[in-house]
């Protein structure tokens, strides 16, 4: 029996789209940073907190590493490469300046310590050896890096190599590191055990993590620290407090105790005068929409990923705004967007979000799809 349907309307069902969502702070604060740039991201609704020049664009230095990082546990995941994997070092591996892990010519290494090198010592020539491991050549490495950034959304960041020694073009931004340690943290949460590893040794030298924010703060879990003379002092942290994590990044800092307190700024601030308000989790089903023409009556919509967004304390709560459709008309894909809904606070869009579907639903047989073409004339 064919039902008539009225207009009908979803509460709270909310895909968050990422990346692009509109800063619930920053510019506006009394917040100061001693440095070239910096960001603050929420890492569970992916707002910016807080900007200082963020789109500016530096050279990254051992930042870039983190991109490193985040491909060996692409490789990993995908198995192309395996932990105990033996790992023989190149001449140009071993030929690499800056900070090392002092590999030799001909050294045999497992790939785990080459990544706990390159992630807590920031050795290049650990970084080198991985790349060449993981792509083949340095060259291949950098492609599917820049491939990744393309991927990812970092419209600002280009690399020439896999470690961040000084070369021309190769640049990132406060916005687009603070958006690669999220996306890095969330696709690869082991990383932060990697990275929070306070030591390293091989071959009886033992090396410190550079990021001293780890001895100073317990919330700090990671991630990396970088400096070059042409730019600066770098850091992008990430701390946790209860179910919150925050990402800071401060780039062109005058020196390292600068960077540090800059960074354990940033933390503070966004602990301290933001919360998060969740609306729901991944995987709620909060509908079941009426469908036409199709084989099925009616259909699931379920939340892609968790609705959260991040405003100031003791301002508004915010609001939800919806634009659907009167009508589905089958067929109808898996995770076909179906509407859109707008999470905004005082007057201000925090992010806008799709609305999809649970499943699918196939084009009925000729006959219930004329009955329903009938139906729909008065509907």
């Amino acid at each position: 029996m064919i039902e008539r349907r009225g207009r009908w309307a979803i509460v709270a069902c909310l895909l968050v789209v990422g990346l692009r969502a509109a800063p619930a702070g920053g510019q506006g604060s009394d917040l100061s940073v001693n440095a070239k740039a910096a960001a603050l991201v929420d890492a569970d609704s992916e707002q910016l907190l807080f900007d200082h020049n963020a789109t500016a664009r530096i050279p990254p230095a051992s930042l870039t590493k983190l991109m490193t990082v985040y491909l060996a546990y692409d490789a990993l995941r995908g198995g192309s490469v395996r932990l105990d994997d033996p790992v023989a070092v190149s001449r140009e591996a071993a030929r690499m300046g800056g900070s090392q892990i002092f590999l030799r010519r001909g050294d045999q290494i497992r790939f785990e310590n080459l990544l706990r090198g390159v992630a807590i010592a920031s050795g290049n020539d650990a970084t080198v050896a991985l790349a060449e491991h993981v792509a083949g050549f340095p060259g291949t490495f950098v492609a599917q890096m820049n491939a990744k950034a393309a991927q990812l959304g970092l419209r600002d960041t280009q690399f020439q190599n896999p470690h961040g020694l000084p070369t021309d073009n190769q640049y990132s931004t406060a916005r687009d590191v603070a958006f690669l340690a999220v996306h890095l943290i969330r696709d690869h949460p082991a990383v932060l055990q990697l990275h929070s590893t306070k030591t390293f040794e091989f071959n009886g030298i033992r090396q410190e993590n550079r990021n001293r924010l780890l001895w100073k703060d317990p919330r700090v879990d990671g991630l990396k620290t970088g400096w070059l003379e042409e730019s600066g002092y770098h850091i992008v942290a990430t701390a946790k407090e209860g179910e919150r994590r925050l990402v800071a990044v401060v780039l062109g800092a005058r020196n390292e105790r600068t960077r540090e307190e800059a960074a354990l700024r940033l933390i503070n601030y966004g602990f301290k005068q933001f919360h998060n308000v969740h609306f729901f989790n991944k995987g709620d089903r909060v509908k079941n929409l009426p469908v036409w023409k199709g084989m099925e009556d009616h259909l699931g919509v379920i939340a892609a990923v968790p609705g959260i967004v991040t405003v100031k304390k003791d301002t508004p709560q915010p609001t939800l705004t919806y634009s659907l459709p009167d009508k589905l008309i089958a067929p109808i894909a898996a995770g076909q967007k179906v509407g859109e809904a707008v999470i905004t606070a005082e007057g201000r869009e925090l992010a806008r979000v799709e609305l999809v579907s649970a499943g699918a639903v196939a084009e009925a047989g000729l006959m219930r799809r004329i009955l329903h073409s009938l139906a729909l004339l008065i509907y």
